[in-house]
This record gives C-alpha cells, sequence and structure tokens, in this order.
C-alpha cells in the first residue's frame, strides 16, 4: 500500500502545475513558484508551492510552504493568550517570538 501513495505523490509531483491550476485556482506561476493565499484556495500570496524540482527530498517539486509573518503570530498567540485557551504548543511559539517583533 504505501509504494501506491508513494507512486500518487510521484505523479502529482510531476504535474505539479495542473494541480495547482485545477486545485488552487485562484493562484498564479511566479517563476518556479505557484503562489496562493492558502490551502482553501483564497487570493493572496502566503502558500507556495515548488513546480519544479527533484523527485524527492529537499527542494522537490511539489513541495509546499505557507507563510506566516512573525507579527501576525504574535497577533494570534496574543488573542489566544487573552482567551485563556492556552497550549502547551501556543506557550512555546509567544515564548519564540517575543524576541521577533
Amino acid at each position: 500500500m504505501p509504494s501506491h501513495a508513494a507512486d500518487l505523490a510521484r505523479r502529482l509531483a510531476r504535474n505539479a502545475e495542473a494541480v495547482c491550476r485545477h486545485y488552487l485556482s485562484n493562484g498564479h506561476r511566479e517563476g518556479r513558484y505557484w503562489l496562493v493565499g492558502d490551502v482553501a484556495n483564497t487570493r493572496g500570496r502566503s502558500l507556495y508551492v515548488r513546480l519544479s524540482g527533484a523527485d524527492h527530498g529537499k527542494g522537490a517539486a511539489g513541495k509546499w510552504t505557507e507563510y506566516v509573518a512573525p507579527r501576525v503570530m504574535l497577533r494570534i498567540c496574543a488573542w489566544v493568550l487573552s482567551h485563556r485557551r492556552l497550549t502547551v504548543f501556543t506557550q512555546h511559539n509567544a515564548s519564540t517570538l517575543r524576541g521577533v517583533a
């Protein structure tokens, strides 16, 4: 079964631009990347999908990253802390990001 998933991942990566055009249609190509707001297909430039690259590993086609600015993350953490929805994850990120802003 894992070989089927790996095979599917490789085929999707080889056709990364076509996949992005279909599922992330509110985005656009910019160089070697497809840029869109997020995985919900909103407009924007926060989600980057690599369109070309190696078959696997670092720099592989199909790899994606969603960028959240440190100041935005601080605002999210402040809201969570103010509403007493504190988790270990939030505590760690809030303490890590205090020095960034």
